[in-house]
């Protein structure tokens, strides 16, 4: 059996056998190394532990306590999941169950039965129960026609097999399957379960174990709301009994400070339903403590360089034409209104309104850079299921500014304007934040 090559993440090489498994060089570094780990990136793909190494290979072991290892942690505990509901509801169809940012979910249709919160300690259990057989997750790649037959029942995978293997695929079909143009990966964990799945999962169903399953919604398929209405279970998964109650603590500590909360006890803000979803109105006190946070923001504004400009609520589609936003943004925008032989819409932002008032005269470079700044109030349509309070609303008003400036300026003006966003949300208590910059 001859020897090869593996190159580990800090540069050093091992010599392996032939035979040696992510797993197994695992092993060979560290005991619990192995004990911690989940899965493996070889070459820069994430895969199982089982996979074999070929010469050459630089090869990382995701642990469970990363970020990449609590990923596949979650997938799995939701491959377990959607088991338990398959055998407690014999004739449920199952759809996609991706991992999430500190948990995971999946979406089920169970026809006219309605999953209720009673309903998520049994599955519990019935996971328990899988988990304890410490069954195999077993990855394999079977051709089309066969995938088609083993999820015949399954309308859903149906669809999303021949969306995968037919070129029709989206975001959601290519992150739940893997394979060629002529078969589709799956994964077992016992002859009564198999799904659809790109993978990486953990070695077996014993390495689960520390979940809870939070609360039950529904969920359109594919997020269309033209289409079935599904049931999603949401669940959280760690690595430890410790984190996972961490965790739990944390999410009680939000609630009882969730804004919603307060903002009814202390007689802030509230969300007539005569208004509609996503429209708050300010009661006095809440209209006190906005006034000062506007206050504050227009004179941090004024002493930054920036002159104060105010624009409609509204506009001739034709500016949102001209700006890209119809073309781009059509379905975050609220439905036109037609009105005096044209067309008109809310405006979802401010920047075309004050491009407008930039090229509204001729300038002189000895103006710029100009800094224009608004309290502009925006209106974007967001779907009922996606609203939550402040932090994902329908119509709000952005402390919003947009600066003119030569390319000579470019540089000193982005060094200027991240200190001044900084400054600001520093001064309103915002410590751990990041900035995504788009162009």
């Amino acid at each position: 059996m001859s020897d090869i090559t593996i190159k580990l993440p800090d540069g050093t090489q091992k010599i392996m056998p032939s035979d040696t498994t992510a797993l197994s060089l695992a092993s060979s570094i560290s005991r619990n190394l192995a004990k911690a780990a989940v899965s493996a990136v070889i070459d820069g793909r994430e895969v199982d532990l089982s996979t074999l190494l070929n010469d050459g290979n630089v090869v990382q072991i995701i642990t469970v306590d990363s970020d990449a290892g609590r990923h596949v942690l979650r997938h799995s505990t939701a491959h377990v999941m959607a088991q338990a509901v398959l055998q407690m509801y014999p004739g449920a169809k199952y759809t996609i169950g991706p991992a999430i940012e500190n948990g995971f979910y999946y979406d089920f249709d169970l026809g006219d039965r309605v999953f209720t919160e009673d309903d998520l300690s049994l599955v519990e259990d019935t996971m328990r129960k899988i988990i304890s057989a410490n069954q195999p997750f077993v990855r394999s790649e079977i051709p089309v026609s066969e995938a088609l037959a083993l999820f015949s029942t399954q309308s859903y995978k149906c669809e999303i097999i021949t969306r995968v293997t037919g070129g029709g695929a989206d975001s959601v079909d290519n992150a739940e399957v893997g394979g060629s143009g002529d078969s589709v990966s799956i994964y077992r964990n016992s002859d009564e379960f198999v799904d659809l799945c790109l993978g990486p999962h953990v070695a077996s169903t014993g390495r689960l174990g520390h979940f809870k399953l939070q609360k039950v919604s529904s969920a359109y398929w594919r997020g269309n709301e033209k289409g079935p209405v599904l049931q999603r279970i949401y669940g959280t998964a760690w690595e430890s009994k410790t984190a996972l109650e961490e965790y739990l603590h944390r999410l009680v500590e939000a609630e009882r400070r969730d804004h919603r909360k307060l903002a009814v006890e202390l007689d802030l803000l509230s969300f007539p339903s005569e208004l509609g979803g996503g429209l708050a109105v300010w009661h006095p006190k809440g209209a006190i403590i906005r006034k000062l946070m506007e206050d504050y923001s227009r004179a941090r504004h004024q002493s930054g360089g920036y002159q104060f400009v105010f624009t409609p609520h509204l506009s001739n589609a034709t500016l949102f034409q001209t700006s890209g936003h119809l073309d781009f943004y059509a379905d975050g925008m609220y439905p036109p209104m037609e009105m005096d032989n044209g067309t008109y819409y809310p405006k979802p932002m401010n920047c075309p309104m004050h491009c407008l008032i930039f090229r509204g005269r001729q300038r002189s470079y000895r103006e710029l850079p100009l800094r224009l700044f608004e309290l502009g109030t925006v209106y974007r349509y967001e779907r009922a299921g996606t609203l939550h309070g402040l932090m994902r609303i329908r119509g709000f008003t952005q402390d919003d500014s947009h600066i003119f400036c030569t390319q000579d300026q470019l540089q000193s003006e982005i060094i200027s304007l991240l200190d001044f966003v900084m400054s600001v949300l520093k001064a309103f208590g915002f410590e751990d934040f990041s900035f995504h910059l788009s162009t």
